[in-house]
């Protein structure tokens, strides 16, 4: 299949001939086979900017490019570095898996390396068809669990530079990369953490690491295990966010909010709080040129100090005021003797006790996310045909809850959803019934330590319903999901503010189309200015 692929043509630079070789990749590989594959092209100006991450200052440089794909990113670190001035070799390293991109990144690398002798730069390379992971299956079992800083020793290699844009599919727990690999994964892990971690054990004193990822590592409990070692090794430097969820890797379907991450390997004995992290934005690939940027202190994105070491990206100073003003807050839900958790209903595991009718005290009733909206609960509710109550059996008890005054929150918002929160009060007695069945996408705060009041109900409901947390929510977090850990992490102020804010929402009904009044509320109370509840649209710049 190779063979019919054009040479390069006259005057075209190793990234035009990797984004040529790519299109030709797409067009005869198949969109299923891509997929279960985990390969998404890197569109050449994305592959332009990260090579931009590395320095180029030492004459001889080791660079590592695992799942290489077309060998696009090599290809542009082939051109930074020939317009360096400094560097005189070049030696590159690719992984591959998929033999047609293998050897795609051969020719690739081949081209490059007449290009660069043609610039006075010398390149070796070898590019291996085979698992990255497996290939590295001992890097951690080499290294001593009380050494987190020193090299591994080994067949390893050292790296200036690792840049990857790694396959993305999740694994079996039991799949020998995620037991190779068991010290840095959790339950059923992404493929791409697993190639993040590898890699920081390979860096040079003075390495890099690029990496273009989907945002799910920063936040959530899947990753915690994943951030807190990865993160311990390598300091971010750099952070670049794709608002798009859809346009970064052009005609290839990507349904999920990306970034490019940039890092160093830490100092033995440096401290986790130090030094500085340039964040930028852009909507997609197309506008990187036009990106808004700012420089932050390390501590204003990452905090490993915290329990669950979540990356945060403030895009302005907005951002960066709101998050200061909310980690000041003196509460959380705990600390207000409040649990959250994870309605227990999984439909299809309870299909048995599902009903459409009301069968009197042998039922009760079933509330799904579709049930919540802003500051309201509306049930029962026709929605797409879904039973509305749940059978009161011995063998369904476990699954009910007893009628008490909750929050409600649900668990997922569409992917282009402009709010990811989205609460509503349930008062005790409105059902008008002794238990509640609460379905597996709500997440319902309940009273442990002391019982969970209607004032202190509808004030939180207000608060998860302002833009203000929900913002602070997106500069932490860049799921779709909104996990009942990052609910019980979210700060929360004095309790006599809550309830404020609590006894003026019950005092007024506050419409689900017009939460406008919430934020004026919210904001008179905790006395935060309004423009931190704005978050001005990327065109809007």
């Amino acid at each position: 299949m190779v063979a019919t692929i054009a040479m390069p043509a006259e005057g075209q630079s190793p990234l035009g001939y990797a984004e040529a070789l790519g299109e030709a990749y797409l067009s005869f590989s198949g969109h299923n086979h891509r997929k279960n594959g985990g390969h998404y092209l890197t569109p050449g100006t994305v592959a332009r900017f990260m090579a931009g991450y590395s320095s180029y200052s030492e004459p001889h440089m080791r660079v590592l490019d695992p799942g290489s794909g077309t060998g696009i990113l090599a290809a542009a670190v082939c051109e930074a570095a020939s317009r360096s001035g400094t560097v005189q070799r070049l030696h590159i390293d690719a992984y591959e898996i998929d033999q047609s991109l293998a050897d795609l990144s051969r020719l690739v690398l081949a081209f490059a390396q007449e290009w660069l002798d043609q610039r006075s730069v010398r390149l070796t390379f070898s590019v291996t068809h085979g698992d990255f992971i497996l290939t590295h299956a001992d890097t951690l079992r080499a290294k001593s669990e009380n050494r987190l800083w020193g090299r591994v020793g080994g067949p390893d290699a050292e790296y200036d530079l690792v840049i990857s844009n790694p396959p993305y599919f999740k694994i079996a727990k039991d799949d020998p990369r995620a037991v190779a690999w068991a010290s840095v994964v959790y339950g059923q892990p992404n493929i791409y953490a697993i190639f993040m971690a590898i890699s920081a054990e390979l860096l040079s004193i003075d390495g890099r690491l690029v990496y273009i990822v989907p945002r799910s590592f920063a936040s959530g409990p899947y990753f915690r295990k994943f951030r807190d070692v990865f993160f311990r090794k390598v300091a971010p430097t750099a952070i670049h966010l794709f608002e798009s969820r859809k346009d970064v890797f052009g005609k290839q379907t990507v349904l999920q909010e990306s970034l490019v991450l940039g890092a160093r390997l830490r100092i033995e004995g440096e401290p986790f709080d130090e030094g500085q992290v340039l964040v930028s934005h852009s909507k997609a690939a197309h506008d990187l040129s036009e990106r808004q940027s700012l420089h932050v202190n390390i501590d204003s994105v990452l905090d490993l100090a915290s329990q669950n070491k979540e990356l945060s990206i403030p895009l302005c100073v907005e951002d960066l005021e709101l998050v200061k003003a909310m980690r000041a807050w003196p509460n959380t839900l705990h600390s207000l003797g409040l649990e959250v958790s994870t309605g227990p209903v999984v439909p299809f595991r309870a299909t048995q006790f599902l009903t459409h009718r009301q069968l009197g005290s042998r039922t009760a009733p079933l509330l799904w996310m579709q049930h919540v909206h802003p500051m309201q609960t509306d049930w029962p509710s026709p929605i797409a045909e879904k039973p509305q109550w749940i059978k009161v059996l011995p063998e369904s008890m476990k699954l009910l809850v007893p009628d008490a005054t909750y929050v409600l929150v649900r668990r997922f918002s569409a992917k282009e959803e402009k709010r990811r929160l989205v609460a509503a009060p349930l008062s005790r007695g409105v059902l008008k019934e002794e238990l509640i069945g609460l379905e597996n996408h709500l997440n319902y705060v309940r009273g442990v330590l002391r019982e969970l009041d209607e004032e202190l109900a509808y004030g939180l409901s207000a608060l998860l319903n302002s833009t203000f947390l929900d913002r602070f929510f997106r500069i932490s977090n860049g799921n779709t999901q909104v996990s009942a850990t990052e609910l019980r992490a979210m700060p929360l102020p004095a309790e006599r503010d809550i309830r404020a804010i609590g006894k003026e929402a019950l005092r007024r009904f506050v419409s689900a189309d017009d939460l406008s009044a919430l934020d004026v509320l919210v904001a008179r109370t905790l006395n935060l200015s309004p423009e931190l509840s704005m978050r001005p649209e990327l065109a809007a710049r």
